[in-house]
């Protein structure tokens, strides 16, 4: 949608409709007052502005702005193409063009040299709606004509960038009018920025675990490793069944195998208390890109703040991807000084069918001496800290090590 603002907003006297029209009457009164030169001079002023008026309110009309992207997914360091292209879809030619975008949220995506940062005057910004903008100009755009070019986005934070207007100036070859535009060139597009994206060892997270209990929930079994055997329960697959101990005693008995790592995993990431919010962010991050990768579905958990309610993304829901975990991370508006409220009952509930639960915070004892740990006694939750006091698993620890 195109919404068309008022034209004239820098423009200069001479274009007003009423100081057009009265040099024009002051014309025919100094042309029959016999004052030739006077009216000439009266009536050139008045065509001129009201030929500056005329161009510059036809110079957004069919003039199309759009911008098309690679990818509207990247993580924190990464960089994502964006090509702009502006047609001109009419006769009339634009001498001068100026686009305007605003920034994103939390500078979370920053453009290359192409578009430079602007910061607009009171007046500019009460007109506009836009206090700084990221702007590039144009000159002598021809009628029927196209510019396009590359613009180069590097996410510097993490975030979720939705894009609104794009502010379109442009006006008459004189200087005299100005006339602004605002175009819907990303037609709905969201942009968002993971937390940035390390080497980490999930293997530490996937201990060798044996339930004792053939097919339990949230695990996926070794075939080769036999740990024991157990009497035929209804229910049980055929697939199972010992066929040369039947053959043998005339009785059946169900095969139970090791299980060695869980098919779902469910991260809670405690953000009170964190030294470095987005250091464990990332953290949390890599460590579902890691295990999303070795095909374990994974869920996550993170506490209410003042923007939205608690967000649990289950690891059992088939609906639930690691992009939607990534996301979620994103968008995250971290509160350190509170103890976040989570969705304790919904948590309990996928703990049951999510193999390993663990928590990531600041340190063993903030974990531990929180209501989010006390609540999770049941489940046994891991933990993962920052600290390397008393931790289980530290930030140190997992992360891998790169030549």
């Amino acid at each position: 949608m195109n919404k068309s603002r008022r034209v004239g907003f820098t423009s200069a006297l001479l274009v007003n409709k009423y100081v057009i029209a009265i040099s024009f009457a002051l014309s025919l009164i100094a042309w029959w007052l016999g004052a030739d030169a006077l009216a000439v001079l009266l009536l050139t002023l008045s065509a001129l502005g009201l030929m500056s008026l005329l161009w510059g309110m036809y110079s957004l009309k069919d003039l199309d702005v759009m911008v098309q992207t690679e990818s509207c997914v990247l993580s924190v360091g990464r960089s994502v193409r964006a090509e702009y292209i502006i047609e001109n879809n009419k006769l009339l030619p634009l001498v001068w063009l100026e686009i305007c975008q605003e920034v994103p949220v939390n500078s979370c995506l920053t453009p290359d040299g192409s578009m430079s940062l602007r910061e607009f005057s009171a007046e500019e910004a009460e007109y506009s709606g836009l206090a700084k903008a990221y702007m590039r100009r144009f000159a002598f755009l021809m009628g029927h004509r196209e510019i396009a070019w590359d613009c180069e986005w590097t996410g510097t934070a993490r975030g979720v960038y939705r894009p609104g207007k794009m502010i379109v100036r442009s006006g008459d070859g004189f200087g005299l009018t100005q006339s602004v535009s605002e175009k819907d060139c990303f037609k709905g597009k969201t942009f968002v920025v993971w937390p940035r994206i390390v080497p980490v060892n999930a293997e530490l997270l996937l201990k060798n675990i044996w339930s004792g209990h053939t097919g339990k929930s949230g695990y996926t079994e070794d075939i080769s490793v036999l740990r024991d055997e157990r009497e035929y329960r209804h229910g049980d697959s055929w697939k199972r069944i010992d066929w040369r101990m039947a053959a043998r005693s005339d009785e059946l008995y169900t095969k139970q195998f090791e299980m060695i790592r869980p098919q779902m995993l469910l991260l809670i990431v405690e953000t009170a208390g964190l030294s470095d919010p987005e250091e464990a962010l990332s953290i949390a991050a890599s460590l579902l890109w890691e295990l999303s990768a070795k095909g374990i579905s994974v869920g996550l958990a993170l506490p209410a703040t003042q923007e939205k309610d608690s967000v649990l993304l289950r690891p059992d829901d088939p609906g639930v991807s690691l992009e939607d975990c990534l996301f979620e991370l994103a968008d995250h508006k971290v509160s350190v000084h509170s103890a976040g409220i989570f969705n304790i009952r919904g948590i309990l509930s996928a703990a049951e069918e999510a193999g390993q639960i663990w928590i990531l915070g600041e340190s063993r004892n903030e974990i531990l001496n929180g209501k989010l740990a006390q609540s999770l006694r049941s489940v046994s939750p891991g933990l993962i800290c920052a600290s390397e006091e008393g931790a289980g698993l530290s930030f140190d620890r997992i992360r891998r090590k790169t030549a």
